[in-house]
């Protein structure tokens, strides 16, 4: 049977968050539920030790360096986490839940709302080691809960483009909205 640790991080800045619906699509296929959380090096340096150092401790027989441990860092230098899980339970298909706290750590719900990226909290949930063969071993961090310090709610969509003074390429009303 693989390693499992619980385990629970520092307060960070969330990004990309998806803990609810039919989740996002990874790559295999699969529907999982996602949280990047962001640290700056001297915040992820204790949770990078405990990562390198479950690893260590629990690493395929053989194994070298880690394909993955979850953590990566980013242009600016800061380390961004990576937390998922399936959206359903493998064995029964039932739905998971991501339970979400507030600052004051109780479990609360958040209706329509979405967390946006910027929002400052912190994920709880368990990390495993994985072996898929010689190429493919490392830790995963698995999503369970998130802690919301201070919400920046999504509001979907991006930005509008208003008119640009400078540009020269007209196409027509194809659409029925007006430029805002």
């Amino acid at each position: 049977m693989s390693a499992i640790e619980q385990i629970t991080t520092p307060r960070g800045v969330f990004n990309w968050v998806t803990i609810s619906g039919a989740g996002k699509t990874d790559l295999n296929g699969r529907n999982i539920y996602t949280v990047d959380l962001v640290l700056t090096p001297e915040e992820a340096e204790p949770l990078l030790e405990r990562i390198n150092t479950f690893w260590e401790e629990n690493k395929p027989k053989g194994a070298k360096a880690p394909k993955s441990t979850g953590a990566k860092e980013l242009e600016d230098g800061n380390i961004r986490f990576q937390f998922k899980t399936a959206t359903t339970y493998p064995a029964s298909g039932d739905p998971k839940v991501i339970e979400v706290y507030d600052a004051k750590g109780r479990r609360t719900d958040l209706g329509d709302k979405r967390i946006g990226n910027g929002t400052l909290g912190r994920v709880a949930g368990a990390m495993a080691i994985y072996d898929a063969g010689v190429a493919a071993r490392g830790v995963t961090l698995y999503l369970d809960k998130v802690q919301i310090s201070k919400l920046v709610e999504y509001t979907g969509g991006g930005a509008s483009f208003g008119a640009d003074p400078d540009g020269d390429f007209d196409g027509g009303n194809a659409f029925d909205e007006d430029l805002v």
